[in-house]
């Protein structure tokens, strides 16, 4: 079953745009993007946001030793998206709990919303491999 949409943000600020163009190499034969492309643009979109938010990803693994691995993904492809596309990822936190953060995406192409999306990711302890409680450092970036 596909997911349904994600809610908007209650607010302006908390939603983060990231712009992409799609590159060649990002289609098919068929000359649209490719699922997977999509799945990366949503990752620049989400290190961004975390920028954005005062949160170097690359420090805190190395800093803090844990790490946000994708732990779940849901995508509704809703329109086709081609070579040169100016797509906006909108980004933000759609739950934030004590071991997950789940991102949620609207993906548009002008003002038509071509894909919406959820990625649900898990804390976890770098040294140990373990999930763990939620990073003070999130906590405090997206409460």
């Amino acid at each position: 079953m596909p997911p349904t949409p994600p809610n908007s943000p209650s607010s302006s600020e908390a939603r983060f745009e990231h712009r992409v163009r799609v590159q060649y190499v990002d289609t098919d034969q068929g000359g649209v993007v490719h699922h997977a492309a999509y799945l990366r643009f949503m990752e620049q979109a989400r290190v961004e946001l975390l920028r954005h938010r005062g949160v170097d990803y690359r420090l805190f693994e190395i800093e803090r030793r844990r790490a946000i691995p994708v732990a779940e993904i849901r995508v509704r492809y809703q329109l086709p998206c081609r070579f040169d596309d100016e797509l906006v990822v909108e980004c933000w936190v759609g739950v934030i709990n004590r071991a997950k953060l789940r991102f949620d995406y609207r993906i548009r192409r002008g003002d038509a919303v071509t894909t919406t999306a959820e990625i649900t990711c898990a804390c976890v302890d770098l040294d140990r491999e373990r999930i763990v409680s939620m990073d003070p450092l999130l906590r405090e970036a997206f409460e």
